[in-house]
């Protein structure tokens, strides 16, 4: 007799649960600088890496974003295109190149974060002040432990 697998239900499953609570995340926060600004996702965190960390390579911002070598060079070619993103080349070692928003790029970014932060408030409003630290502490905690 064939023994029966136990078959996973996705609505109980964490990593499926996450990855849905990411997606519809990004979706609300990404419609106010893809319509206004024609980024994506991805060339809105580098952006924001870029904001953060001048002077990042781009294997600094695949590190830090966790997304792949070739979502972050697509992203960073569009970003060099539209005047966004600047490669400063090392004058002593040809290998290393260090990006940077451009002014423009600084203009778009500091219009885009009052944005997603109201965004970030309105989705975070669903949980009560102890819960938001609740939810912060449990995510550090689980990055901590895979990381």
């Amino acid at each position: 007799m064939k023994k029966m697998v136990e078959t996973l239900d996705l609505r109980q499953f964490f990593p499926y649960r996450l990855s849905v609570l990411q997606q519809l995340v990004s979706q609300a926060i990404a419609q106010h600088y893809h319509d206004r600004f024609d980024l994506s996702r991805i060339e809105w965190r580098v952006m924001a890496t870029l904001a953060m960390f001048d002077g990042s390579s781009a294997k600094d911002i695949c590190d830090f974003t966790q997304m792949a070598k070739m979502q972050v060079s697509r992203a960073l070619a569009r970003m060099k295109k539209n005047g966004l993103v600047v490669l400063h080349i090392s004058n002593t070692d040809q290998r290393i190149s260090r990006l940077s928003l451009t002014d423009e790029g600084r203009v778009i970014y500091r219009k885009i974060v009052p944005m997603v932060k109201t965004e970030e408030q309105k989705i975070l409003a669903h949980l009560s002040a102890s819960e938001q630290k609740q939810l912060l502490k449990i995510l550090r905690k689980l990055e901590y432990a895979l990381a």
